[in-house]
């Protein structure tokens, strides 16, 4: 897919207009490849000498303009057609405003706060044409599953691939030393999968309300929190507080036998957690994404989706980093619940109407997305 390589002066040039070392390359080869390329800057002078120096240096045209026709022109319809460069907190504003991705140039002599926090830091322009090529075909996940008519479940990539042990706990387990490590390399594959997946599609950049499905003693999982508030942001929405509230601590769920938890289904969480009343009256009609580390049998999910149905949601998009497949297909119990009372009250009453395995669509093309994201990252 074409895209319009937008990049800020400073991330093209330094101070005194010397091009930096690799951004002629980088230019030659997105125009090679059919991008589009457009320097942006707040200064009228600036601009005259950027078209001076490309009409010297390039035989095809660098649009230069302002930094405000990026504002007026970018909507709904294109927005998912441009990937900023940017390094100024400035830069952020503008991308989560038009719910851009944003790459941040470890190169320029900009380096603000905002955008290294919440974009994809490459150190080179190498790097960046190579992450722009990945983006431009990137079109996968590795699991999807149409639940119903109002709900969708997606998964990055495979949780069994990154441990070839003989558990489900050693393999999870894995998965998760892998996403918390300390050196933060998986945490930024993923988040750069994530990321540039949910600003090419229109249904995850237009989410009114991101969650994290809670963890089993309630206490905040960092790592989600952060690739949750970093989607949150970048897409401009506001509502940050917990999406659920675990009021009573259960059994991890790798801790208890398979056929148990499909047997028990929603019930120990229904029995521990609550949809957070702050949002009692702010999710009808909304379109909510609940996140979690990994998706095995769907039981969290189902769980999150039957509350936020209740409480009026649009629609539910259920995202997991990882999708463990137990046997050939893997399992997803989809069930359906009449739940009565208020479901921020923990004397709400549920009770189980229909329940049927599921079994989704599997990409492992999308492993191999993941493989070279790694690999961008990491030079």
């Amino acid at each position: 897919m074409e895209k319009l390589v937008v990049l800020t002066r400073l991330t093209v040039f330094d101070e005194d207009f010397k091009m930096y070392q690799g951004i002629k390359e980088l230019f030659i080869n997105l125009n090679d490849d059919g991008h589009k390329i457009a320097v942006i800057t707040h200064d009228t002078n600036s601009l005259k000498i950027m078209k001076g120096i490309f009409k010297e240096a390039f035989d095809f045209k660098v649009i230069c303009t302002y930094r405000k026709t990026i504002r007026e022109t970018v909507n709904e319809e294109n927005a998912n057609k441009l990937v900023l460069v940017g390094s100024s907190d400035d830069d952020l504003y503008l991308a989560s405003n038009k719910r851009i991705l944003i790459i941040n140039p470890g190169w320029s002599v900009i380096q603000e706060e905002k955008p290294a926090r919440y974009g994809i830091t490459l150190e080179s322009p190498n790097l960046l044409f190579e992450a722009i090529r990945l983006i431009a075909n990137q079109s996968r996940w590795y699991f999807k599953l149409e639940v119903d008519q109002n709900t969708t479940v997606l998964a990055l990539t495979s949780a069994n691939t990154f441990n070839r042990v003989a558990t489900e706990r050693e393999i999870l387990e894995g998965f998760e030393k892998l996403l918390k490590s300390g050196d933060r390399k998986y945490f930024n594959t993923l988040y750069f999968h994530l990321i540039s997946g949910v600003m090419k599609d229109s249904a995850l950049r237009n989410i009114d309300i991101w969650g994290v499905f809670p963890t089993s003693s309630g206490d905040v999982n960092e790592e989600m929190e952060e690739l949750k508030e970093r989607c949150r942001y970048l897409t401009g929405k506001r509502m940050k507080e917990p999406l659920f509230i675990r009021h009573t601590a259960v059994n991890k769920s790798r801790e208890t036998h398979h056929e148990v938890r499909l047997r028990e289904g929603c019930s120990k969480h229904f029995d521990s957690i609550v949809l957070n009343p702050y949002y009692s009256k702010r999710i009808k009609d909304k379109v909510v994404c609940v996140m979690d580390d990994y998706v095995t049998n769907g039981i969290s999910f189902e769980a999150a989706r039957n509350l936020l149905i209740k409480a009026g949601a649009s629609k539910v998009i259920l995202l997991a980093l990882g999708r463990y497949k137990r046997g050939q297909h893997g399992v997803y119990q989809y069930e359906v619940y009449d739940l009565d009372r208020d479901v921020t009250k923990r004397d709400f009453q549920y009770r189980l109407s229909s329940k049927q395995n599921l079994i989704g669509e599997y990409d492992d093309l999308a492993r191999e997305e993941v493989r070279r994201i790694h690999e961008i990252l990491n030079g």
